[in-house]
């Protein structure tokens, strides 16, 4: 919840703290091990037509993540190794440390962490570390557009609330 400058807690602040990332998330992500070919991974991002995938680690049973896999980390890595995309791994060009948001987490905070990261996605995870599913700056921004729309209406309320007195 944002505090205004004078200490209150401004109206804002409590609309935007009401919506959780449990609320907006796309749960059961599309994951890929590090260890797969990179040309499968592509092929999976075309064909289910997203953008990212979620990296797990092979064997890891609570399926904690451990990169996130962006066409565009295909191509950059592409290019920066000078190689073809059928002579690499996930691991080869993934992000690995993907920021990652917990379910709890207000609409705002998201942003916030989405923002101070420069990333548009980012998996959602359990108390375990656990992949539960992706939020994407897609799933947040009708969520801020309601609720600036909620903000709107209060604000016009209030005014005509004024005008009667």
């Amino acid at each position: 919840m944002r505090i205004n400058a004078d200490g209150a807690r401004g109206c804002a602040a409590v609309i935007f703290a009401a919506v959780k990332i449990r609320d907006l998330y796309t749960p059961q992500p599309q994951t890929v091990f590090r260890d797969e070919p990179l040309a499968d991974a592509a092929r999976t991002l075309c064909h289910r037509h997203i953008g990212a995938l979620v990296v797990l680690e092979r064997g890891d049973p609570l399926r904690r993540p451990i990169g996130i896999l962006t066409d565009r980390d295909i191509v950059r890595g592409e290019f920066r190794r000078g190689t073809d995309l059928f002579l690499l791994t996930v691991g080869d060009v993934m992000t690995p440390d993907p920021l990652v948001l917990r379910t709890d987490l207000g609409l705002t905070e998201a942003i916030d962490a989405l923002n101070a990261r420069c990333v548009r996605r980012a998996p959602v995870i359990d108390a375990s570390g656990a992949v539960l599913g992706i939020i994407t700056l897609d799933d947040l921004l009708p969520a801020l557009a309601r609720e600036l729309m909620t903000l709107a209406s209060l604000m016009g309320t209030q005014a005509s609330r004024e005008g009667r007195h």
